[in-house]
């Protein structure tokens, strides 16, 4: 069961945690010392028995912090740092979200037209843009296939092209009638980002680095299969062959299997710091316009009351009262959260390398410790 969130004032001191070594500036009154925050980060952690994670906060004033504990590998080391790489998964969704919404407000596309418009070989004329961003299209999801998993960590330089990832749930009878129920299906986001090269005649991952990352100064967040990645990601912790123990699974090197069919649904990799400014960017009005914002958290049907799904991002209620507003992240090796908590205008970012983690737990934690200041 959730522990209960007790939603406070986040106000932070600025601290970078490099290599293990911390500074602290003097502590404000009533603001959450570092020290505090740290030893959070540290508690959680050896609790959750990961190798490493990265927590990240920023308060409505502007202030930021972010730490990291634990070591690259299991009983290893060398100290992870705030600047550790990491898969973030299913984040990868409020990117591409952004840049279709983006063509929306610029009259380019229009969300309640069918999908066909855009892909003419799409069967299914009732499957609209919105249905695909709120996962309420009833497309099979391509990554539920055991055969598929098995083939990512056995053939793991092959290269999915697109057609051959939609292929793989081409003769799959849809979840349900579009727009009559909600089923998560990372197929809808692989779709959207044919949509986005069909309508701007560049590759979704293009129009990721030309709207978001550049203009944001994101220099340490890369899409992965199809960018240079400059450095690779850190070791993530996974149990492939289901023996009750996890294992490195990765090698150091680009996996363009996972990549290159996770695509526009999970392929970005990123840090701490670059994946706050990102999650303060967005929910304080500079990468879409305040309506289209409210859209992206408007709430719909087929969702118990303490969850629900907008347009690129979840809603949460894990106390069935405090809202939060953002997006989890799950791959092989690696679990990630962005929170924000629109009450507080207080952004909260959690990294792990270890599929066993819960960043929400860790998210949920910080939230209590600045109720108590």
């Amino acid at each position: 069961m959730r522990r209960s969130v007790l939603i406070g004032a986040v106000a932070l001191a600025l601290l970078i945690s490099v290599g293990g070594c911390r500074t602290s500036p003097p502590q404000e009154a009533g603001v959450t010392s570092p020290e505090v925050l740290q030893s959070t980060l540290d508690e959680w952690r050896l609790r959750a028995d990961i190798p490493a994670a990265v927590l990240g906060v920023a308060d409505s004033n502007g202030r930021t912090w972010v730490g990291a504990s634990g070591t690259l590998e299991q009983a290893g080391s060398v100290p992870v740092t705030t600047e550790a790489r990491f898969r973030i998964a299913s984040i990868t969704k409020v990117f591409v979200s952004i840049v279709v919404l983006q063509l929306v407000e610029e009259g380019k596309l229009h969300l309640d037209a069918p999908l066909s418009h855009h892909i003419p070989a799409y069967p299914d004329q009732r499957v609209t843009i919105r249905q695909l961003l709120n996962h309420t299209s009833g497309v099979p999801d391509y990554s539920m296939s055991d055969d598929f998993n098995k083939e990512l960590l056995s053939h793991r330089d092959r290269r999915w092209t697109t057609a051959e990832v939609l292929a793989l749930v081409k003769d799959t009878k849809p979840d349900f009638a579009p727009g009559t129920d909600y089923a998560y299906s990372n197929t809808n986001y692989i779709l959207l980002g044919e949509v986005i090269n069909n309508i701007s005649g560049r590759s979704w991952a293009q129009e990721v680095r030309r709207r978001i990352l550049e203009p944001l100064n994101l220099n340490s967040t890369h899409i992965a299969g199809i960018e240079r990645v400059p450095e690779p990601v850190i070791p993530g912790y996974f149990d492939a062959d289901n023996d009750g123990d996890v294992e490195n699974i990765e090698t150091g090197k680009p996996w363009p299997a996972l990549e290159t069919s996770e695509g526009p649904a999970g392929a970005i990799i990123s840090t701490g710091p670059d994946l706050l400014a990102f999650g303060e960017a967005l929910f304080r009005g500079r990468l879409v316009q305040e309506p289209t914002l409210r859209a992206m958290v408007a709430e719909g049907p087929y969702h118990p009351r303490f969850s629900n799904y907008g347009l690129g991002l979840e809603i949460l209620r894990p106390d069935y009262r405090t809202t939060i507003w953002g997006h989890g992240g799950f791959l092989p090796g690696f679990k990630s959260a962005l929170w924000y908590l629109p009450s507080r205008d207080a952004v909260i970012v959690v990294l792990a390398n270890d599929a066993r983690a819960n960043p929400a737990d860790l998210a949920e934690l910080v939230a209590r410790k600045q109720a108590e200041q």
